[in-house]
């Protein structure tokens, strides 16, 4: 997804529900922030974070999404619930 947003009189910027979301970007994550030399910013998470609640503590990657054992589990129950 691309978008265009205004930079606040104080320097910062909102990024959108649907990009943070893309992005796998939490309230309350710690990013890093970089620069390249064509002025292109890149944000990302400092640690791998849940995409389902935002955890970053036990995290595994399951086909390039990035979840904790909590949630992996609750949708396995689910899983198995409508299976019955």
């Amino acid at each position: 997804m691309e978008t265009s947003k205004k930079i606040c009189k104080n320097g910062s910027i909102t990024l959108p529900k649907q990009i943070r979301a893309e992005a796998g970007l939490f309230p309350g994550n710690a990013v890093d922030i970089s620069t390249s030399t064509d002025g292109t910013v890149t944000i990302k998470p400092t640690a791998p974070c849940c995409r389902f609640c935002g955890t970053v503590e036990n995290v595994i990657v399951a086909d390039n999404v990035v979840i904790c054992r909590k949630c992996a589990e609750k949708i396995i129950e689910k899983v198995g619930a409508t299976n019955d």
